[in-house]
C-alpha cells in the first residue's frame, strides 16, 4: 500500500483499525485541508471498497477514464481493484471523510455464513457509486474517530462493529435512492431543464411545478443541491451564455440580447452582466474585438 495511506498530519487523520483488533476496517481518513494539495495518485485497494464522503468543497475523482465532481454532502465509491485517481486535481480545500474495507464474504464485520455475503453482495453491486449521503453521515464517521483507544477492549471492537454496520446500510440505501431517482436524478433533470429554457421564463413557481414540489420546498431544496439561491443560478447561466453570444453575434444589439435572455431590460441585463464579470456587456464585446484586431 502507497505511503499516502499511511500519513497523519496536521490536516490530514488516518487511523488503523487492524491495530485495535478489527481487521475488516484498513483505514479510515478524514482530511480538513484549508488549501489545495497535491493530487492523488492513480492507485487501487484490491480486495477492498472504499468510501468517500465529502462534508464540504469539492473533489474531482477519475475510475476507468471517467470524472466525477464530488461536492458537499456527496457520497462516492471505488470498487476492489479499480484504478482510481484525482486525475492530476489537488486534492482541494475542503473537508472529507475515507473509509476502505477489506471485503470477506464468509465474515464480514460481525456477520457470518450467509449474513456476511449478502452484507458483502449488496456493497459490491451499489446501484450507483456516486450518490447524495444522509445528513447523519458525518456524525456516524465522527463516532468512529471518536472510538479509537489507544488499546483493544472487546467492548470497543462491539461498538465499532455496531456503528460501521449501521453506516454502510445507509451507504446501501442511500444509493439505491440515488439510482432510483432521488436528489442525483432530480439535481440532473432540472440543470438539463433549465439549461435549455435560458430564453423562456424560469421563475421558481414554474420550477418547482416541473418538480412537483412547493415554491419553499423547492427553493431550499435548490440552495442545498446547487450551492446557490435559483435565481442567482439562472443569472449565471445567462452571462455565461451571453458572453458566448457576444463572442459569436457581432450583429446584435446588446438590446435585443437582453430581450433574447429574457431580461426586462437591457439596463437590468447590464447590471447583472456586470455583477458576475466586472465588465458590461458594451465593454465586454468591445474588448473581444480589440483583441482579435491585428496591431500595426
Amino acid at each position: 500500500m502507497s505511503d499516502f495511506d499511511n500519513i497523519t498530519t496536521s490536516d490530514r487523520i488516518i487511523i488503523n483499525f487492524e491495530q485495535a483488533g478489527i481487521p475488516d476496517v484498513h483505514r479510515l481518513g478524514k482530511y480538513q485541508y484549508r488549501h489545495a494539495h497535491e493530487s492523488l495518485p492513480e492507485h487501487a485497494h484490491p480486495g477492498m471498497i472504499e468510501i468517500c464522503y465529502c462534508e464540504k468543497g469539492q473533489q474531482v475523482y477519475e475510475v476507468k477514464g471517467s470524472r466525477y465532481t464530488i461536492q458537499g454532502g456527496d457520497v462516492f465509491v471505488t470498487f476492489p481493484g479499480e484504478l482510481h485517481s484525482t486525475a492530476h486535481h489537488p486534492e482541494e480545500k475542503g473537508i472529507l471523510y475515507w473509509l476502505i474495507l477489506k471485503l470477506d464474504d464468509s465474515c464480514f464485520l460481525q456477520y457470518r455464513g450467509e449474513d456476511a455475503a449478502a452484507f458483502v453482495h449488496a456493497l459490491l453491486n451499489l446501484p450507483s457509486r456516486h450518490f447524495k449521503g444522509g445528513a447523519g453521515m458525518k456524525k456516524a464517521l465522527d463516532a468512529l474517530f471518536a472510538l479509537h483507544p489507544g488499546t483493544p477492549q472487546p467492548m470497543h471492537r462491539i461498538q465499532v462493529l455496531n456503528q460501521l454496520a449501521s453506516f454502510l446500510l445507509t451507504i446501501i440505501q442511500r444509493s439505491a435512492l440515488g439510482a432510483a431517482g432521488g436528489p442525483s436524478q432530480r439535481k440532473t433533470v432540472i440543470s438539463a431543464y433549465i439549461a435549455d429554457n435560458l430564453y423562456n421564463d424560469l421563475s421558481v413557481e414554474s420550477l418547482a411545478a416541473k418538480m412537483h414540489l412547493s415554491a419553499s420546498h423547492f427553493k431550499s431544496w435548490f440552495k442545498k443541491e446547487f450551492g446557490m439561491p435559483t435565481t442567482d443560478y439562472i443569472l449565471r447561466l445567462r452571462v455565461e451564455k451571453a458572453k458566448k453570444l457576444l463572442q459569436t453575434s457581432h450583429k446584435d444589439s446588446i438590446t435585443d440580447m437582453a430581450y433574447q435572455l429574457n431580461f426586462s431590460s437591457s439596463q437590468y441585463f447590464a447590471t447583472v452582466f456586470k455583477k458576475y464579470t466586472g465588465s458590461t456587456p458594451t465593454a465586454y464585446r468591445s474588448g473581444l474585438v480589440a483583441a482579435s484586431t491585428p496591431s500595426i
